[in-house]
């Protein structure tokens, strides 16, 4: 079936679209035109199409209208080929308002970013670099489905198949209070996440290394040995978390005594 221009919106039927699963900002592949498009909105029986791929992997901007019926949602590889050429357009797709706007946003390292395949499938995470395969690589991420990964080196999708834009409002808290649950921050300026400075209640029990590397109990008192502690790391409100310091730092001394001894 052919696709329509805007202007001749008024001779294709206003039937009701029934069931159907198509919605506005959705990509869908319509079977008579092999057309991959981007649904700006649903009249009906009438799709609403502003950018589409054609079947020989052309980008058309007009306006186009499809019949719903000739539609179903685009494959993984329709969408991901129509990403493409939207990247090569530098193009940005909006989902929730069924626009395509002009975006020549390049992140830099530290910036808070939202990677996307056409606005579907959201990372929100903090940008590190495009490695040498032309991988994009994260600080740390917040997946779609609620996980969190925060080794400082996360790969993600190749840089031409995602949609990289600056991270929105809403994106921000939710990755603010995903990190915040683990009892971290994301501090783009030093470029690194950050502990949070958590501290127990005025005369609960906490934890830190004496000069020998023994678990020492105390009473948080405010007193300026307290706020020292706190400020320097060596405040622990579990004890388990002092053990893996102290085991690291054991470890640490152990390697540096056995390279001395075999010099």
């Amino acid at each position: 079936m052919e696709s329509y221009h805007k202007k001749k919106i008024g001779s294709i039927p206003k039937d009701s679209t029934g069931g159907s699963s198509i919605r506005k900002g959705m990509v869908v592949f319509n079977g008579g035109t092999s057309e991959t498009g981007l649904v700006g909105d649903v009249t009906g029986n009438c799709v609403s199409v502003p950018v589409r791929m054609t079947a020989g992997r052309e980008l058309v901007t007009d306006d186009a209208v499809m019949f719903l019926n000739d539609c179903r949602e685009a494959s993984a590889e329709q969408k991901i080929a129509l990403q493409r050429l939207l990247n090569e357009g530098h193009l940005a797709w909006d989902k929730r308002r069924g626009v395509c706007s002009e975006s020549l946003y390049a992140p830099k390292d530290g910036q808070l970013v939202k990677l996307s395949i056409l606005d579907e499938h959201v990372i929100l995470g903090a940008f590190k670099e495009i490695d040498a395969k032309g991988r994009v690589v994260l600080y740390c991420l917040l997946d779609e489905d609620g996980s969190l990964r925060y080794s400082l080196h996360e790969t993600v999708g190749y840089a031409v198949n995602l949609q990289i834009l600056p991270i929105g409002t809403s994106g921000r808290s939710r990755l603010s209070d995903a990190l915040r649950q683990k009892g971290l921050a994301w501090n783009g300026r030093l470029k690194e996440l950050e502990r949070l400075a958590t501290r127990v209640r005025r005369g609960d029990k906490y934890y830190y290394l004496n000069d020998i590397l023994e678990i020492r109990e105390c009473r948080d008192n405010n007193r300026p040995a307290d706020r020292k502690r706190l400020e320097c790391g060596n405040y622990f409100m579990e004890r388990r978390d002092a053990e893996l310091v102290r085991d690291c730092v054991r470890s640490v001394v152990r390697l540096n005594r056995d390279k001395d001894a075999r010099r």
